[in-house]
């Protein structure tokens, strides 16, 4: 059975100063962080905090998967008629911010020099022991996992999990990021065993640390139940990502990027168990909902629409399952 399943990015943070807007955001409150840097746009009185209360906008925007009107404004911001000081911690904040949007966009060749950017920026405003640096390279280690690079990737996310220990402590959202990141890429090298380690002990801070219904918990659960998909343990993985869609479904700050990937894996975890039509109902919740966030000629689209081919092809649908299958490599092609 043929099945494409990558690491997809789940979420992604965003250093910031604004300490309402960041406090909301942490908490996974999206909705009120976005209130919060309206509130503060309409009220602005001189130009610098327009720009932050832009900022943060942006930065909400960004976590509600509003993902059209981030771009625009944050590009806006860094290269329009009214930018930002080039030489400032608010212009590092929104080159990581944009570097971000261009990586989960996939536009990886447009992300590489900005990330790299931003990291160097922030290195030569705050010094190398930061943990807005370490948060730079956090994001690029991503970039740098997304694209294969794995080596790399293990390198800088071990440099900022060191980091991250020294300045935040051993049980903060900081480090249970890292590990959470290191899970994946693990899951990536096909080191089920690795990738469970570091997953679970990201798990287990985020639960000591965060509210019970925080979507960064259900995200940590989300990934290991991937881990588990590629593992084998079907059961096991459809009963996690089913806690996690309850989840999903009861929370209005819910995210849908990542709740369309969780379909997609419930897809694939009932695809692996035979049950063609469970998987197709999942397979396309999942199409409407990347379609409807990320629009169709997204990498996770792509996944999805290949994933629903191959169900198709080897269940007696296979004209149907070639197109899709066909359609979702032309997309694979004009992303890389």
């Amino acid at each position: 059975m043929h099945i494409f399943r990558p690491v997809l990015p789940l979420l992604f943070t965003i250093a910031c100063h604004a300490d309402n807007v960041d406090n909301l955001l942490q908490q996974g409150n999206y909705q009120q962080a976005t209130q919060q840097a309206e509130a503060a746009l309409a009220s602005a009185t001189d130009q610098t905090a327009r720009w932050q209360a832009q900022r943060d906008l942006a930065r909400s925007w960004l976590m509600k998967d509003h993902f059209k009107e981030a771009g625009a404004l944050l590009q806006s911001l860094l290269y329009g008629p009214q930018a930002v000081p080039t030489d400032t911690l608010l212009y590092a904040d929104l080159l990581d911010a944009w570097f971000q949007f261009l990586r989960e966009s996939s536009r990886f060749k447009d992300a590489e020099p900005i990330g790299l950017q931003a990291l160097a920026l922030r290195t030569r405003l705050l010094g190398e022991q930061h943990l807005l640096v370490a948060e730079s390279m956090n994001n690029l280690a991503l970039l740098r996992q997304y694209t294969g690079n794995d080596s790399e990737a293990i390198r800088l996310h071990e440099q900022a999990l060191v980091m991250r220990k020294t300045l935040a402590g051993e049980n903060s959202k900081e480090v249970a990021e890292s590990l959470h990141n290191l899970g994946t890429l693990y899951n990536r090298k096909r080191d089920w065993a690795s990738a469970e380690r570091y997953l679970q002990q990201a798990l287990a801070i985020k639960q000591l640390i965060m509210p019970a219904n925080h979507p960064s918990i259900r995200v940590s659960k989300a990934r290991l139940a991937s881990n588990c998909i590629d593992s084998k343990q079907y059961v096991r993985a459809i009963s996690l990502l089913e806690e996690v869609l309850a989840g999903e479904q009861n929370d209005a700050n819910s995210d849908r990027v990542h709740k369309a990937i969780v379909l997609r894996e419930l897809g694939d975890a009932h695809h692996y168990l035979r049950h063609v039509d469970v998987a197709e109902g999942y397979y396309r919740q999942a199409l409407d909902a990347f379609a409807s966030s990320v629009g169709t000629q997204h990498y996770a689209y792509a996944v999805t629409l290949n994933s629903l081919g191959w169900l198709y092809k080897k269940n007696g649908k296979q004209e149907q399952g070639t197109s899709m299958i066909t359609e979702s490599e032309r997309l694979f092609d004009a992303i890389k």
